[in-house]
This record gives C-alpha cells, sequence and structure tokens, in this order.
C-alpha cells in the first residue's frame, strides 16, 4: 500500500490498472492520429496533402496510355537486336506475338488478360523467326508491377515468360504443330531490373519424334546474360483433344509481309 500526502492511498494493483488503461488511451489516439494522416510511422509514407496533389498535377502531365504504348513500341523496334532482323530480310522474318486473338481463349488466356497491361507486359513484343524455324527472337518491355523484390523483376514471372519463348521453336517443329510443356528449368544468373527493355532468344536443341528440347537465354541490351532456360516439349497423341495446328501456324507466318 502507497500512501500519497494525507488523503489518497493506492495498492500496486491500482497503480498498474491505472498505468494500463493510460498506455490503453495512448494508442487508440495514435492509431486514430495514423487513421486520419496526423501521424506517419517511422520509415513509412510520408507524403502530405500539398505532395499528392502535385503529384496528381504531374500525372495529367504525362503520356496518354495510347502514347504511351506507341512510344514503347518505337524503343522495341529501334534496339540493335530489332534492327540486325529487320536489315535481313533473308534469315529473319517479324512474327505477331499473341497469336490466338480471334478465339474465344484469347480472353481467358492468362498473358493477354493478366501480364499484358500497363506497367506490366506493357505492349505486344516484337517477335522475329530464323528462316529454319528452330531460332527465334523476342523483345519485351518489363514494367514496374512485375517485382518480387523492389524494383526486380520477380522470378515467377521471367519463368513464365521463359514457359512462352521456349514453347514457339517447340510449335513449329513438332508433330501437328503441338507443344504442352513436360519440363522447366530456369537459372537466374543475375537480378533483373524491371522497367526495362529484355531480349530472350530461343532456339530449338533436339527433337526427337514427339519430344523438343528448347534453350534459351534472356539478356539487357547491352548483351548480359541475365538468365537462361531449358524446356521439353511434347506433342500429344490425342488428335481429338489438341487438334492439327499447322494450317493456323501457316497463316500466322504470312501476317506480317516478306517470305523466306
Amino acid at each position: 500500500m502507497i500512501s500519497i500526502g494525507t488523503s489518497y492511498v493506492f495498492s500496486p494493483a491500482m497503480l498498474a490498472t491505472w498505468a494500463a488503461c493510460c498506455m490503453a488511451f495512448g494508442v487508440s489516439i495514435s492509431l486514430f492520429g495514423v487513421d486520419q494522416g496526423w501521424i506517419n510511422f517511422v520509415g513509412g509514407n510520408k507524403s502530405n496533402k500539398s505532395e499528392l496533389l502535385s503529384q496528381d498535377s504531374e500525372d495529367e502531365d504525362t503520356l496518354s496510355v495510347d502514347e504511351e504504348y506507341a512510344a514503347i513500341t518505337a524503343r522495341l523496334m529501334s534496339t540493335e537486336a530489332a534492327k540486325e532482323c529487320l536489315e535481313n530480310t533473308q534469315e529473319w522474318k517479324r512474327l505477331p506475338y499473341f497469336w490466338n486473338t480471334r478465339d474465344k481463349s484469347y480472353e481467358s488466356a492468362f498473358i493477354p488478360s493478366t501480364l499484358h497491361a500497363p506497367d506490366k507486359m506493357s505492349v505486344e513484343p516484337v517477335v522475329f523467326l530464323n528462316r529454319d524455324r528452330q531460332q527465334f527472337v523476342f523483345i519485351i518491355h518489363i514494367g514496374k508491377r512485375l517485382c518480387g523484390h523492389d524494383g526486380i523483376v520477380h522470378g515467377g514471372v521471367q519463368a513464365t515468360l521463359f514457359d512462352e519463348v521456349t514453347a514457339r521453336p517447340a510449335f513449329w517443329n513438332l508433330p501437328r504443330n503441338v507443344a504442352l510443356t513436360a519440363s522447366l528449368k530456369v537459372n537466374y544468373r543475375r537480378p533483373v531490373v524491371a522497367d526495362q527493355i529484355l531480349v530472350f532468344k530461343s532456339q530449338l536443341s533436339k527433337l526427337e519424334g514427339r519430344k523438343a528440347t528448347v534453350t534459351a537465354q534472356l539478356e539487357d541490351l547491352n548483351g548480359n546474360l541475365l538468365s537462361d532456360a531449358e524446356a521439353l516439349y511434347v506433342s500429344p497423341g490425342n488428335e481429338k483433344l489438341f487438334p492439327d495446328n499447322s494450317s493456323r501456324i501457316k497463316a500466322f507466318e504470312d501476317t506480317y509481309p516478306g517470305s523466306f
């Protein structure tokens, strides 16, 4: 029992209760302050209202979605990788990237419905096919919203894109031009910084009956190897479930002018 003056006497239990109430009141006021924007957590968002309004005004001066799409596409076409293919028409032919735009499956397909969006896979990649139909070049812009670690492209996104780019040589060379992924191994060599143009190169390395092995590399515009992959594809035997794609492949090759 603790006596203060001559009129008030507090037990340790009473003091503990009083301290707990004060603490709870203080936490409540702090949380309310955070919710109302009076208080910022240390290391958190320190933007005030005037800064947010300034950011909004800056956003109004940026390019429209269509203008940004055109600007990024022009950057893809001006890369050295694109120029080399465009200048060597005897060896390389441009193809579209999306090849099921007229199918009902297009809207539900993962790449066009989820990844193909502003600040993600921002524009349709530029694609080139070699005369031997065993080599492909893909020039892709990866935006800022496909990260794992801050500012670094997610490893799963890289794996998804490797599955995409290795599939093309398999489709072009397996029976009935049908291919299903059997295995995919990715080696991550360096962190891949987001919001940049990247170059994928894929090539058929082995073809045995209904099996195709394809390798691929991911490089930056300076030619630095960022990651690489090897994939095994199988052409399924069920012709009813997976129909022949040969006529579709031919039409796809005819999309852009020029032929080998």
